[in-house]
């Protein structure tokens, strides 16, 4: 059989598909430049080349465009030639449900439903683990799981003064829900939680030294490092998906021409051609009149969210505010 023919595909950002001779896809890809990328697979043959015998291709306006649209053909179609598929599995909720006794934080791999505070999601279990635990000791709270057993004498977290001991039957639970708002407050949204948390940390470091408490004071300087490592793996992606709802505008590497993509609640909402002034304003306003900002993206989603990130941060593009864009068109590429 003869090869496809990448000589048709457009010189330009998108994603091309190959298929085999049934249409069935063999591999996704993505390029600024369709043409040529999608012909440098039959220099360096693959597994799935020989049996390529259709490419088509979706051509987008930016190479952000043809990022995002590659991620989710990807998902989608499950080609064979894409060896690294895009995995959601690792993605973990630190979570507490408030509808029993004394919440505790936990890990799990999905949000708590119901009457519940989620946080994620954090790539990696063992350090959102290590999250919860270290919160757990600094604000007293539970350790012994959802189940709240009975005891006569503190357990040993009690008597280290690293909870405040509800099993004994004598504690206010409002006295217990305060520390507990009072560690889930460091997540409120604002992407701060690692600044609140160290500087938590610091505070109690200075009190105890003061003091004269100089064992607590190192034990707490050790807890500082622990954690700063600890939020260096978890906090970019809780910061990417808190960030305000907005407007991103990706251009084309060479023509006048561009991609809009509406980011909200740690997922790209809606994207596509930027279109004319009218649309953009009603697309807009209906991505900002939706948008939750307590609302939890889905592990689906996460990846997504990461390559717009990194994108941006290796790339010029416009952003603005969903609530100040029909404020700013006169910022915008638009046809007059």
């Amino acid at each position: 059989a003869d090869r496809p023919d990448p000589s048709r595909l457009p010189d330009d950002p998108g994603v091309y598909i190959f298929r085999d001779e049934r249409g069935r896809p063999l591999y996704v890809g993505k390029s600024v430049s369709l043409r040529t990328r999608a012909r440098a697979h039959f220099c360096a043959p693959a597994g799935w080349t020989e049996r390529a015998e259709i490419v088509d291709y979706r051509p987008t306006n930016s190479e952000l465009g043809a990022l995002v649209l590659e991620n989710r053909l990807i998902k989608e179609l499950r080609p064979p030639g894409n060896k690294r598929l895009k995995r959601t599995d690792g993605w973990v909720y630190l979570r507490a449900r408030l509808d029993i006794p004394y919440p505790v934080l936990e890990v799990a791999p999905e949000p708590a439903p119901g009457h519940a505070v989620n946080i994620g999601p954090m790539r990696g279990k063992a350090a959102a683990a290590e999250l919860a635990d270290h919160l757990t000791s600094l604000f007293a709270l539970r350790h012994c799981g959802r189940a709240l057993p009975r005891r006569d004498h503190p357990s040993i977290y009690g008597q280290m003064g690293r909870c405040l001991s509800p099993c004994l039957g004598d504690l206010d639970p409002n006295a217990y829900r305060r520390r507990l708002d009072a560690a889930l407050a460091l997540f409120d949204g604002s992407g701060q939680a690692e600044e609140r948390l160290l500087g938590e940390i610091d505070a109690r470091m200075t009190a105890a030294s003061e003091a004269r408490r100089y064992e607590a004071a190192e034990a707490l300087r050790r807890r500082h490092e622990r954690i700063a490592g600890v939020l260096g793996r978890l906090e970019g992606v809780l910061r990417a998906v808190r960030r305000e709802p907005r407007l991103v505008l990706a251009r084309h590497p060479v023509k006048e021409r561009w991609d809009a993509f509406w980011v909200a609640g740690g997922r790209v909402v809606d994207w596509g051609p930027l279109p004319g002034l009218d649309e953009l304003v009603r697309r807009s306003a209906a991505v900002a009149a939706n948008v939750k900002r307590s609302a939890l993206p889905a592990k689906e989603d996460v990846d997504e969210i990461r390559i717009v990130e990194g994108w941006l941060a290796a790339n010029e593009a416009l952003e603005i505010p969903l609530d100040e864009v029909a404020g700013r068109l006169a910022e915008l590429p638009l046809a007059a």
